[in-house]
């Protein structure tokens, strides 16, 4: 049965955005969740709880409910290697990714430097630090945090209010991923297809103390905001998993579509605001789907 209220979020603890435990700058992030999803994974049995993100991107929620000692440990995959290679790179060569920041020049020349990167980058699953860094330091300079296709914070000719130096806060940045890679221990990283990752989860992590939280690409704009898009069959295949029973605990983000909505209609959908900051500032509806 599907029903479509309101999630009442101001009931739940959420931190101010200067106060996210994560070192990204992500469009639509889902930080403002943590503390929803800190009471579901409440609900889960034992002790070593863990918390899994098949699509983490900014992991937002992922590393605030790590930082408020909720889950013992993070599971984070993302099947752009761009993104992976970023988590990486501040997990497990933190300190050579704090000299970089520490060392930046902040302007378009480097800016250009890191797309250029992006651009021509080849790495057929491996890790890559440059890349890494690159993915970084654009979404850090670039409007909205999009990675490739919004331009530069102040624009091309940095004619804009806001220069591309807007959002680089050295310390805060430093300060967040210097705690990242203090905790290394307790943050596993994948460069999977979504699918894959639940499905090697299995033997990864006991299901039973693990709450997955699934946040895919849109179903409508998603080719025009990801590099990994899926396709209406990707998201079947995903529904597939979730539906299966396999997984007892998950907490699903998506675009307010008549797919999703058929996907899982044997389950509550909810609907949530979620802030937005590309060219302007707008709040939009998505639909929240809980396991239980």
């Amino acid at each position: 049965m599907s029903y479509e209220d309101l999630l009442d979020l101001s009931e739940y603890p959420r931190r101010h955005v200067q106060k996210s435990a994560s070192p990204f700058r992500y469009p639509g992030g889902k930080g403002f969740l943590s503390g929803f999803l800190a009471t579901v994974v409440d609900t889960l049995p034992g002790e070593e709880k863990v918390y899994a993100e098949p699509f983490c991107g900014g992991a937002g929620a992922a590393v605030n409910l790590l930082e408020d000692g909720k889950v013992a440990s993070i599971h984070l995959n993302d099947a752009d290697a761009r993104v992976y290679s970023a988590w990486n790179a501040m997990v497990h060569e933190t300190e050579r990714f704090l000299e970089r920041i520490a060392s930046a020049r902040v302007d378009m020349e480097e800016w250009y430097e890191a797309r250029e990167t992006l651009q021509n980058m080849q790495l057929n699953g491996d890790y890559s630090f440059e890349v890494g860094y690159a993915t970084y330091f654009i979404n850090r300079t670039s409007r909205s945090g999009i990675v490739l296709g919004s331009g530069p914070i102040g624009g091309y000719n940095q004619t804009g209010r806001w220069k591309i130096d807007a959002r680089f806060y050295r310390e805060s940045m430093s300060r967040r991923i210097a705690w990242i890679g203090e905790n290394r221990d307790r943050i596993h990283l994948t460069n999977e297809d979504a699918t894959v990752f639940l499905a090697r989860s299995e033997a990864r992590v006991s299901l039973e103390k693990t709450l997955f939280f699934v946040d895919p690409p849109y179903v409508e704009a998603g080719s025009r905001l990801y590099l990994n898009a899926m396709s209406e069959s990707k998201h079947s295949a995903l529904a597939d998993m979730l539906n299966s029973g396999r997984f007892p605990h998950w907490v699903l983000t998506y675009d307010n579509h008549p797919l999703v909505h058929r996907l899982y209609r044997d389950f509550r959908q909810r609907k949530i605001q979620v802030n937005y900051s590309l060219k302007t500032t707008r709040k939009e509806r998505e639909i929240l789907v809980q396991s239980i």
